[in-house]
């Protein structure tokens, strides 16, 4: 049962007090579905393919792939909302006050505040056509996709669909001058005063459209090489314009009287109807790809691919200059490993990258000489950690107390710290091998394995050893398990070894490549090719198991009482008995190469620097009132709960209150989630009216 802490606001004196009530974790089961949450990049790595802003509700929305939704007051800080679906998502609008999105399969989703989404209704029946844009006047939406479809509705609720008269595949809505426009493949852009009659219009492109825009009296459209249609006339005639660009155009979207457009590398400003190169110059936003944009006078916001997000501001005239407000890792991630007390990650350009919580990540130096290196894999232990790659590359991290002086208001302090996945220093080379695997037998030697099959072993992880291989395949992985330790790698490549220094190799009848292998509750199982997944409880009988996916599967690992696999597209299986695996699926499609826990919380990394963590075995260490007061304003009349929370990071849970506690009426309040990895929220509360009961009291009540 869900625990919760009170609080006690009396008027006037405003009087708290606070109690805490105790949790336990009764169970470990997992509940499904997960709730997933972005660790890297910030502020998340969804693909954000479209955004809108409301300057009425000062209230921006960016939606991407999986479901993900994102809404933000000052386009800094962006929270998750539900979406309840994992379809992709892509287009967004305001019909009002009202938030409508669009996607995958006919996709159609209505809110009147970011807390609820609900579906629409297609009133002529469901369609597998993905709707990509979405348009409003002030009295109707337009949402417009595959192979032709339009469909109108005056709520956002109930939809009707509409002949357009065409089979374009349509990506991109605009209103405008009492007109709607849509566009699409072959150049396709129709026009309609009503949503329901449509008029195909001449264009001088056939290159394929992928959105429209209208500001400052004029319909822009772009679309692949940089082509880039507009008109001044309503949407009745269209001429070419030539701002420069010759990669896929995504988005365009005016601020004040300038235009910008963006897309594959590609951003362009026309500013004094000068179209000026972005990407160009020195405080330019970074080459990438762009998929959507928001415009105001003297300001744009770009978004795109993995979240990545920029903002260019002019002053008095100015040339515009930009900004990264997150400035995250973006480089490839292989592996992740949990040791007692933290996470360490490995990747591309030297990346090394540590975690106490899931949440927080830094990014740690490695040695000068291996800057540019690929990591591959990691193994270790709290005495030592060993990172290889590409070329034989490797580095290593001691264990090594050390006493930090710190100065803060309470005085001078003095800390113990350790080196251990901080300090790294490079392992001379002894092998031009590419190194992948890698893994500790009984904490005191060192093993690591790559290309060609070659195996070293080490007692200090500095120097190493070349041990007799019996194959020439790569090896990707060695794990240790009570009988050795047993490595895998390509064409179904399987070798164990009782001491690390002799090894034998076992046929397990596939010739796929053989990924990762863990030891996870008393078995072993090794993920890999085309969906393989092998299970054994001795390292010689082996068992096939049916994955039901064809996917690269590429890692493993065990949370509660569930098995979990990871692999590309965002795979993750789940099984509770190793023979039954459900596709779960995860918040993005990008690859997923490494997987680790520390028995609650489940941390995934892969591509682009994603790093994904599920908190599966709930956390019901109460939430805590930190701080309250209240605040009232006289002109205009307004009263302000202000709170301070303490809790665990992705904790979830209802602020409810009551005037008794005698007749235990509690009244839900919002839904409310703590991000911070440092486990605090800050909160405030407007209140509706003036005539506020004298006494009330608050509880923070968890919730799944």
């Amino acid at each position: 049962m869900p625990k919760g802490v009170l609080v006690r606001r009396a008027i006037p004196t405003c009087l708290v007090w606070v109690a805490t009530a105790s949790a336990c974790c009764c169970a470990c089961a997992v509940d499904f579905p997960l709730r997933w949450r972005w660790s890297n990049p910030a502020p998340h790595g969804g693909n954000v393919v479209d955004m809108a802003y409301s300057p009425a509700l000062s209230l921006a929305i960016q939606v991407a792939e999986r479901g993900q939704i994102y809404a933000s007051r000052n386009l800094d800080i962006w929270s998750a909302c539900d979406s309840g679906t994992t379809n992709a998502l892509r287009a967004v609008a305001f019909l009002g006050s009202r938030i409508l999105i669009a996607g995958e399969n006919g996709l159609v989703l209505y809110g009147d505040d970011v807390g609820s989404f609900r579906p629409g209704t297609l009133l002529d029946g469901p369609t597998t056509a993905w709707l990509e844009a979405v348009a409003t006047s002030p009295t109707l939406a337009v949402a417009a996709g595959d192979a032709g479809s339009i469909y109108t509705s005056p709520d956002g609720v109930f939809w009707k669909e509409q002949s357009s008269g065409s089979t374009a595949w349509f990506r991109g809505a605009a209103y405008g001058g009492g007109v709607f426009v849509v566009a699409g493949d072959s150049g396709t852009i129709l026009t309609s005063a009503n949503g329901t009659n449509w008029t195909k219009r001449t264009v001088p492109t056939t290159a394929h459209l992928h959105r429209v825009n209208y500001g400052a009296a004029r319909f822009t459209a772009v679309g692949d090489g940089g082509v880039t249609v507009s008109s001044t006339n309503n949407g009745a005639s269209w001429f070419t314009e030539y701002p420069g660009a010759t990669n896929a155009l995504q988005a365009a979207v005016t601020g004040g009287m300038d235009r910008l457009l963006d897309g594959d590398h590609e951003v362009r400003i026309q500013d004094n109807q000068v179209w000026v190169d972005e990407l160009a110059k020195t405080n330019g936003p970074p080459p990438w790809t762009y998929y959507t944009a928001l415009g105001f006078p003297g300001f744009f916001t770009i978004a795109g691919h993995t979240g990545l997000q920029a903002e260019g501001y002019q002053v008095s005239e100015m040339p515009y200059s930009w900004l990264l407000p997150y400035n995250s890792v973006r480089n490839w991630l292989w592996e992740v490993i949990r040791l007692p007390s933290f996470y360490v990650a490995v990747g591309d350009l030297g990346t090394v990258m540590t975690s106490g919580n899931g949440v927080d990540w830094v990014l740690e130096l490695p040695p000068p000489a291996v800057t540019n290196a690929i990591f591959l894999g990691i193994g270790g232990t709290t005495n030592l950690l060993v990172a290889v790659g590409e070329g034989g590359k490797a580095i290593y991290s001691p264990n090594i107390l050390s006493n930090l002086v710190v100065t803060n208001l309470s005085g001078v302090v003095t800390q113990t710290v350790s080196s251990l996945g901080v300090l790294w220093l490079p392992v001379p080379l002894f092998t031009t091998n590419d190194l992948q695997a890698a893994a500790v037998l009984s904490n005191s030697l060192y093993v690591v394995g790559g290309a060609k099959g070659v195996l070293f072993s080490s007692p200090d992880g500095t120097n190493w050893t070349p041990r007799v291989s019996p194959t020439t395949n790569l090896l990707s992985s060695i794990t240790e398990w009570p009988g050795g330790l047993v490595a895998v790698g390509d064409r179904g490549t399987l070798l164990t070894s009782a001491n690390g220094i002799s090894w034998s190799r076992t046929s397990v009848g596939t010739t796929n490549w053989l990924y990762r292998a863990r030891w996870l509750n008393h078995t072993l199982v090794i993920v890999g090719q085309k969906g393989t997944i092998l299970t054994s409880t001795n390292a010689v009988s082996w068992s096939s198991r049916t994955s039901g996916t064809t996917a690269w599967l590429t890692d493993a690992a065990y949370v509660g009482d569930t098995w979990f696999v990871i692999g590309a597209s965002g795979t993750v299986l789940t099984s509770s008995n190793l023979v039954n695996w459900v596709n779960r699926g995860t918040i993005t499609k990008k690859a997923l190469y490494g997987a680790a826990t520390d028995g609650g919380q489940l941390v995934v990394v892969g591509v682009e620097g994603v790093i994904l963590r599920s908190q599966v075995v709930p956390d019901l260490t109460p939430v805590s009132f930190l701080n309250y007061s209240r605040v009232t304003t006289n002109v205009p009349p307004t009263a302000y709960n202000i709170y301070l929370f303490g809790g665990k990071p992705d904790q979830r849970f209802t602020l409810d209150r009551t005037t008794n506690l005698t007749s235990q009426a509690w009244t839900t309040g919002p839904l409310l989630e703590i991000f911070d990895g440092s486990g605090t929220l800050y909160y405030v509360e407007t209140l509706s009216g003036t005539n506020q009961p004298p006494v009330e009291y608050y509880r923070a009540t968890l919730q799944p």
